[in-house]
């Protein structure tokens, strides 16, 4: 179990026990953070089972983000594919190429990573830098970004809510070209997705 991914479990927790006011307020970063101090000094609860069963699902979300990419043809002719995600265990599929590891979370509290982002970027999730990502990327590359996640979790409303808004900043960084989806998957995952393939279109 890495730090980022038990970082993960707390924070969500939190959101869907309907603290995302206060998350908010104090910063996804330092909310997680504080979190994982309280849970090394034994001031809170961590419950293994329910941690693996969380696991499951969220590898579980992740193969169905990269299948609904793969199936409608994000991914076509794409040959330098990178991703962002918060722990190896979570690189599911064969396609990917490259990986930038990064916390949860909106913040740019790491030094975000120098490799030279000409390709196909994907994220499923919020990050920390991914804004100073695709920024580097709407210069020589492409991008499809998103999330799918359950849709009756609080925490994939407030995910949803983010990219809502950032895809107004999205569509000035591309021209308009950046795409949306909103989709379900069977009747149980939402799914959001905003691409940037120019070539595509």
């Amino acid at each position: 179990m890495t730090e980022n991914l038990i970082k993960r479990y707390l924070l969500e927790k939190e959101y869907e026990l309907g603290k995302a006011k206060q998350i908010l307020e104090i910063g996804e970063d330092f909310y997680q953070k504080e979190l994982f101090e309280l849970l090394k000094q034994n001031k809170i609860k961590f419950d293994e089972e329910e941690f693996l069963a969380w696991l499951a699902n969220l590898k579980k979300n992740k193969e169905q983000f990269d299948l609904y990419l793969m199936n409608n043809g994000y991914l076509s002719g794409k040959s330098d594919i990178f991703e962002v995600v918060e722990d190896e265990s979570l690189l599911t599929g064969d396609f990917l190429t490259k990986k930038i590891i990064e916390p949860i979370g909106d913040s740019c509290s790491t030094k975000p990573c120098t490799c030279d982002l000409q390709g196909h970027l994907i994220i499923n999730g919020i990050y920390s830098n991914q804004l100073i990502y695709l920024a580097r990327i709407c210069s020589g590359g492409t991008f499809t970004i998103g999330y799918c996640g359950g849709k009756d979790s609080l925490y994939t409303k407030r995910v949803i809510r983010y990219y809502k808004k950032i895809g107004k900043l999205l569509k000035i960084m591309t021209d308009s070209q950046c795409h949306l989806v909103e989709d379900s998957i069977l009747d149980e995952n939402k799914i959001y997705v905003l691409s940037y393939n120019p070539e595509k279109h």
